[in-house]
C-alpha cells in the first residue's frame, strides 16, 4: 500500500525558492543552521499566509513581525522600536538555536532560557541628540602654560580655577 503525504507549503508552486531564501537568510541571523530548523520555521511564517509566500519582502517582513511578537511576549516588552535587534543580540548570545526551531514555534518557553535571555538584552543607548561643543585650546608647550599659570596665580586678586 502506498501512502501519500501532503505536500507541504514549501514545497508547493506558490511558495518561490527566492522567499524561502529570504526566510532563511533571516533565521541564519538568529544562529539557526539546521535544513530542518530552517523549514519548520518558513513553515511557522508562512502558516495561513498565501499572498506572503509569493514576494520574499513580504514574508521577511511577516517572520519580522512574528519573532518580535514572540520576543515582547518572552521578555515582557512592547513590540517595536529596538527590540528585535536587541532581542536577536541575546537570542545569539543565549544561544538559542542550540533549542531547535521548537522554541520559537511552540507556546511555551523554558523559564531557566527566559530568565537568561531577560538577563542578555543589551540595554539600549539613548537617543542621539544634538549639542554644542564646548571650546577647546590647544596648548602647544605645555611647560609655558604652567608658568603662564603660576605667574597669573602670584597676582593680585586673581584665583586659580580648576
Amino acid at each position: 500500500m502506498m501512502q501519500t503525504s501532503r505536500p507541504s507549503i514549501l514545497e508547493s508552486a506558490w511558495v518561490r525558492p527566492e522567499t524561502r531564501a529570504a526566510l532563511d537568510a533571516f533565521f541564519r541571523g538568529f544562529g539557526f543552521t539546521s535544513d530542518e530548523d530552517l523549514t519548520a520555521l518558513a513553515l511557522w511564517v508562512l502558516e495561513g499566509a498565501r499572498e506572503q509566500g509569493e514576494r520574499p519582502q513580504a514574508a521577511v517582513a511577516l517572520a519580522r513581525a512574528r519573532v518580535e511578537t514572540w520576543l515582547a511576549g518572552v521578555l515582557s516588552q512592547e513590540a517595536g522600536g529596538t527590540l528585535l535587534a536587541r532581542g536577536r543580540a541575546a537570542f545569539v548570545l543565549c544561544d538559542g538555536a542550540r533549542l531547535g526551531a521548537r522554541l520559537l514555534t511552540r507556546g511555551a518557553v523554558p523559564d531557566g532560557f527566559a530568565r537568561a535571555l531577560r538577563a542578555a538584552v543589551p540595554v539600549p543607548a539613548p537617543v542621539q541628540v544634538a549639542s554644542v561643543m564646548p571650546e577647546q585650546q590647544l596648548v602647544l608647550w605645555p611647560f609655558g602654560e604652567l608658568l603662564r599659570r603660576w605667574w597669573r596665580g602670584a597676582q593680585a586678586d586673581v584665583s586659580i580655577s580648576r
